[in-house]
């Protein structure tokens, strides 16, 4: 029961992705630019987690701590994403980008997850996880086939 309800908050807090994909398209036709739209967007998340971090944390201390330099691109990663997905959205729509971005994810993740790569639990790719992934394709192929039909 208590992985249903975190992957109920995992899908829930997950809503918000869309609404982020139309705000950074948006944003980014508006400054006529697409790596000055990822970077204000990254400075608006930037200061509200630093204003965060600040007023429930203190400031904090990583004396002592070895970050080894791979677990710094998580930012990096991100700006990839959000940079791509905001230069697509304009072109593409919401839907697709996202059908097609919730593909490459659990693709992605499956790789990860046979492999247990970057140390997560090895979780072995499966029939029913096949299954599943091509059920996603098959969605997103769907979405595709609905806008192009209308038009």
């Amino acid at each position: 029961m208590k992985i249903l309800v975190l992957m109920l908050l995992a899908a829930l807090s997950a809503c918000v992705i869309p609404i982020q994909a139309i705000v950074n398209g948006r944003l980014g036709v508006v400054v006529d630019n697409r790596i000055l739209a990822a970077l204000i967007s990254f400075l608006g998340g930037t200061i509200a987690l630093t204003l965060i971090l600040l007023v429930t944390q203190g400031v904090p201390n990583l004396s002592g701590k070895h970050i080894p330099w791979y677990l710094c691109t998580g930012g990096l990663l991100g700006a990839v994403f959000v940079t791509a997905v905001l230069s697509l959205v304009p072109h593409l729509g919401t839907a697709r980008i996202i059908a097609a971005t919730v593909v490459g994810q659990l693709i992605m993740s499956l790789i990860v997850d046979h492999y247990g790569i970057l140390g997560v639990p090895k979780a072995p790719i499966n029939p029913v996880k096949v299954v599943g992934g091509l059920l996603l394709i098959g969605g997103m192929l769907l979405i595709q086939y609905a806008n192009t039909s209308q038009t």
